[in-house]
């Protein structure tokens, strides 16, 4: 087993700060989320304030400091972390990279993300053209390799590779445990296919099956980016409007003209459910409609809505 897949089991792997479980997800890895400028920014700073510290620049208190916040480093900075990797991989010198791949690989011991571990494969080594450092590269590139093939095993012994199709029949013909697993491996996969199959199970006569497959969904679009979301409220299906303005609402998604519109949706459940979206938003201030208000009633609640969406928010 390679040495750093050894000794990163020793590193303490910070989790994701609470505040970024609502987050968007990241669009090359679902399990990290979407850092602003300023955040990516600020991680870029931890980590070459660790490498002048390696390298003796900083000591002292500055240097335990700057010891600390690289520690602190979640795997939020998984992608600034690879970078740094290849940059301080070509300094012949350098130990701040073999710190650098100890932490990576202490990360990817502990993901399930497979998209993560395949980009970040791709990412290692981009750019290096020093030696020294060659056979850290590839021992995290192996590294990543046997957690990628030990997850794929796991997939395919609990039936976690199933496609589509075969997830749509086990929900049309199905037991309903044969169901419940269909719609729960449907759960941890992300797009539009996936959230077809929930609003399957939502279809569903059977009362108790469908609200269990609602409660999946509400899960699942947690890890939805807002523009995916904004197309779901579009959606032609009643359910998936619903749940859009379920997960807008839980993740406080400021989407006020998105809800706003949906106030003139044909259902009254997508418009009472926007209604309440956007009150929240607003702070509990509410300009309607009631949910006996005639066409002509909702409009005007509608132009009061946007009205406040433009100069108050």
């Amino acid at each position: 087993m390679p040495t750093i897949l050894c000794l990163s089991a020793l590193l303490c792997l910070t989790q994701i700060p609470p505040d970024f479980r609502d987050r968007d997800r990241h669009p090359l890895a679902p399990s990290l989320p979407l850092l602003t400028k300023d955040e990516s920014k600020k991680i870029d700073t931890v980590i070459e304030r660790f490498i002048q510290y390696d390298i003796g620049v900083l000591k002292g208190a500055e240097g335990k400091k700057a010891l600390d916040d690289f520690n602190n480093l979640g795997p939020e900075a998984t992608f600034n972390l690879v970078h740094g990797l290849n940059r301080t991989a070509n300094i012949q010198s350098s130990c701040p990279a073999v710190i650098i791949a100890k932490k990576l690989a202490s990360i990817y011991l502990m993901t399930e993300d497979l998209q993560l571990l395949g980009y970040s494969k791709d990412l290692i080594g981009i750019g290096v053209t020093g030696k020294r450092h060659l056979g850290v590269i590839r021992d995290l590139q192996t590294n990543i390799l046997l957690r990628k093939g030990y997850l794929q095993r796991k997939a395919l012994v609990g039936g976690g590779t199933k496609s589509y199709a075969e997830l749509e029949s086990a929900i049309n013909k199905g037991t309903i445990a044969q169901k419940k697993a269909a719609l729960t491996e449907a759960e941890k996969r992300q797009g539009p296919k996936a959230i077809g199959v929930l609003l399957m199970g939502i279809a569903s006569l059977d009362a108790e099956l469908s609200q269990w497959s609602r409660g999946l969904l509400d899960k699942n679009l947690q890890r939805e980016s807002a523009d995916s979301l904004k197309l779901l409220m579009k959606d032609k299906r009643k359910d998936a409007r619903l749940a859009a303005v379920s997960a807008v609402s839980a993740k406080k998604l400021r989407l006020g003209s998105e809800l706003i519109d949906l106030l003139l949706d044909p259902e009254i459940e997508v418009r009472e459910a926007s209604r309440q979206a956007i009150v929240r938003m607003a702070n509990g201030r509410d300009f309607g409609p009631e949910s006996s208000a005639n066409v002509g009633e909702r409009e005007a609640a509608v132009m009061r809505w946007r009205a406040w969406w433009k100069t108050g928010k």
